[in-house]
């Protein structure tokens, strides 16, 4: 009697990641860059930063999503899905447009940071430092991953009540003028946060589907 064998997906995964490209290490490539964005934003928003170094940086993650894609397009299998690793690294690649936006609106405005903003950015830097480390281990600790996404999402949530803190400040404030331009100052880093707290759904559906 002859068993027909029928293989898995995850089986020819397998078969073939030893000629695989290491597309999970060019992602972490990628968050590591984005978590330079988000750093810098931090060091901008407390007055030090420079809006022309996000901007290089954003440069940067596009190369490194270039590299990435080009990996994705050559690879016979992935031990990650290609759509996941695409839409990973495409709403990665938005939280950090974001963030160079953010600067370079406020210098449009000539808005200076202030403590609110600098409380919210520590909190998508820390968001983004998160999802480097949940990207890190799609290698080999699925657990582990969901755990860091669940960690993105808690400071996502953090920017989003700092942006209402904010606005209920500038409400009480005399000066209608600054409380417009803070408005529209402060409203991009709840954005960021959203477009974060997205990359971390994303990451928690991998985990499901590859358990």
């Amino acid at each position: 009697m002859t068993v027909e064998r029928r293989w898995h997906p995850h089986g020819l995964r397998r078969l073939f990641q030893g000629v695989a490209p290491d597309v999970v290490g060019l992602l972490v490539t990628q968050g590591e860059i984005s978590a330079a964005a988000t750093s810098e934003l931090l060091a901008w928003s407390r007055g030090s930063g420079a809006a022309a170094t996000l901007t290089a940086l954003e440069h940067e993650a596009d190369a490194a999503r270039r590299t990435l894609l080009a990996a994705l397009r050559g690879a016979l299998a992935t031990p990650i899905d290609q759509e996941d690793l695409y839409i990973l690294s495409e709403r990665c690649d938005r939280v950090v447009n974001a963030v160079r936006d953010i600067a370079l609106e406020a210098d449009a405005l000539a808005w200076k940071p202030d403590q609110h903003a600098a409380r919210m950015a520590e909190h998508l830097d820390a968001g983004m430092t998160a999802l480097v480390g949940g990207f890190a281990k799609l290698r080999h600790d699925f657990d582990q991953a969901g755990m860091a996404a669940d960690q993105v999402r808690a400071e996502a949530r953090t920017v989003a009540r700092r942006y209402r803190d904010a606005i209920a400040e500038l409400y009480r404030s005399n000066d209608l003028q600054a409380a417009l331009v803070g408005r529209e100052l402060y409203r991009p880093y709840a954005r960021a946060a959203d477009l974060l707290e997205a990359v971390a759904d994303r990451l928690w559906y991998v985990v499901l589907a590859e358990v």
